[in-house]
């Protein structure tokens, strides 16, 4: 059975490099394989990863729109789909990742977006562990990947503004009526203590504050250089944070699959 953790949050927050250092525990754990969803439209989950997507599920429905009337005999319009889905899997060690992206054209996408999420569920259904980068519109969860999952991790700075970003996520995710089974609040590039009036709106929200990762000088060198996350050396601070934010998750992971 998949466990489905989803990572949302303001920009600029560090949500995409949280979740390459997660992977790479998870991995690290041999918890793999581990299937990476890059869900937001600006996607540069595979470039801090290491890997080139050099498909989308975005360019896949704006060709599937105007191809439609060719998918070759004896094949359905969802195993046609099907088949382009597998081919943007990208496989890596100990994990896959798949890039969301955006269509670009102007056509009527209901009918397609109905079939890929479909296929990206049954897809998601191989892999014991699935992490969702997306955007803080989660426009992917409610559109065309699965509309459910078993965490949702917030990340937010250590801004009054990043946690109201949050506080909107959830506010979100109960408008689109998506199936979250529980929720954490990471703080991530914390510098210092956090202020009473964040920790005041975090309890006010009923949020549940799941750990505070530390500004990683590192983890800036190792993006200034474009050198992939997944270098980052376990003693970093921040590898450090996130390694304890895994005993957690597979805690969790280990009482929903009880």
């Amino acid at each position: 059975m998949s466990y489905i953790i989803a990572v949302a949050g303001k920009g600029g927050g560090g949500k995409t490099s949280l979740t390459v250092l997660l992977i790479k525990e998870l991995l690290r754990r041999k918890q793999g394989p581990v299937l990476a969803v890059d869900a937001d439209p600006n996607a540069n989950l595979g470039e801090v990863l290491g890997v080139e997507a050099k498909t989308t599920i975005g360019s896949i429905c704006d060709q599937a729109l105007g191809s439609m009337s060719q998918v070759p005999q004896g094949m359905s319009n969802g195993e046609f789909l099907e088949y382009h889905i597998q081919s943007a899997v990208i496989e890596a060690g100990g994990f896959d990742l798949l890039s969301m992206g955006r269509p670009e054209g102007a056509g009527c996408y209901c009918y397609v977006n109905n079939l890929v999420r479909k296929l990206v569920d049954k897809l998601i259904k191989n892999y014991p562990l699935v992490v969702l980068d997306n955007e803080a519109g989660l426009e992917h969860l409610s559109r065309r990947t699965t509309r459910q999952a078993d965490l949702l991790l917030l990340i937010s700075d250590s801004s009054l503004r990043g946690l109201k970003a949050v506080s909107r996520v959830v506010e979100l995710v109960k408008e689109l009526k998506l199936d979250i089974r529980d929720y954490g609040l990471i703080v991530n590039r914390s510098i210092g203590e956090l202020s009473p009036r964040f920790m005041d709106h975090v309890d006010e929200q009923g949020l549940k504050l799941w750990g505070i990762v530390p500004h990683d000088d590192t983890i800036a060198r190792l993006d200034a250089e474009g050198i992939p996350l997944m270098r980052l050396p376990a003693e970093a601070p921040a590898a450090q944070v996130v390694s304890r934010l895994a005993d957690k998750l597979l805690l969790e992971k280990s009482e929903a699959h009880s």
